[in-house]
């Protein structure tokens, strides 16, 4: 096998597939090694006795993706909650009035998106999918806005989940070291049995929280992407955005409910 993968996969073909597994480091490589690497996703569990307040501040202020709910005294975990799920759960709050008054104004009032478009981490069309993905790695982000042009005018979307096409379909991208974004988003939308390409969902800085919120919960999306009057990317907001507009950290609150030493690894 060659000294690099792209090497290794020039010269295997569709059988690189099936050699990787049984190569290094991959063999020998161990779910537990793995989740010690990942230093900005620590394993914090929550019983069902927390307050919800705990919870939705992991999600957002403090960037967990999930938070594992145990039995009080054990270790068994009885569930998840999740980013997704909570902004599912606000999306049926509709009609009450604590959400109506905050859902009802424009995100650019709350302070949306919350980073400027300098901030956003972007993939032009023609680049390589190979690219794009280790943008993402190197990044810890989920997805990115495709644009094309000076002006990054928002043409598409491309998530680490996407990575998925290439592991499973290699018959479909033999070429994948020479593939751009644009010709890996056609194939998908255009191949059957192999899903579709999720187009990049879009609002303006005039849509109001409740929009957004209804929007990332009717399409099962993670972002939305701010686009400016001539559809470039302005800014995105994601589920810890848009959950963080309904809560606030009362003074000391982690200190008082689980102690100093979770926050001060929670900042790091």
């Amino acid at each position: 096998m060659g000294k690099d993968a792209p090497t290794a996969a020039d010269h295997l073909g569709q059988d690189f597939y099936k050699t990787i597994p049984q190569d290094e480091p991959f063999k020998s490589t161990t779910v537990r090694s793995i989740l010690k690497s990942f230093r900005w996703a620590p394993f914090l569990p929550v019983t069902s006795d927390s307050s919800m307040l705990s919870v939705l501040l992991l999600l957002s202020k403090y960037r967990l993706r999930n938070v594992p709910v145990i039995e009080p005294g054990q270790g068994t975990i009885k569930n998840y909650i999740t980013q997704s799920a909570v902004v599912h759960g606000l999306e049926l709050c509709k009609g009450r009035d604590w959400f109506d008054c905050i859902a009802s104004k424009p995100i650019s009032v709350l302070g949306l998106p919350f980073m400027s478009s300098d901030e956003v981490i972007s993939v032009q069309s023609d680049d390589l999918i190979l690219e794009a993905f280790k943008e993402m790695k190197d990044n810890q982000i989920g997805g990115l806005p495709v644009v094309q042009g000076t002006q990054k005018q928002i043409v598409g979307n491309v998530s680490i989940r996407d990575i998925r096409h290439l592991l499973l379909k290699p018959e479909l991208f033999s070429n994948f070291r020479k593939l751009t974004v644009r010709d890996f988003m056609s194939t998908i939308s255009t191949s059957q049995n192999i899903g579709k390409a999720v187009p990049a969902i879009t609002c303006n800085l005039e849509s109001t929280l409740g929009n957004v919120i209804e929007t990332l919960a009717s399409k099962s999306v993670h972002r939305i992407y701010v686009a400016g009057q001539a559809g470039e990317v302005i800014g995105v907001i994601t589920l810890r955005d848009v959950i963080s507009c309904f809560i606030y950290e009362p003074p000391n609150h982690f200190d008082d409910y689980m102690g100093s030493a979770l926050k001060e690894m929670l900042n790091q």
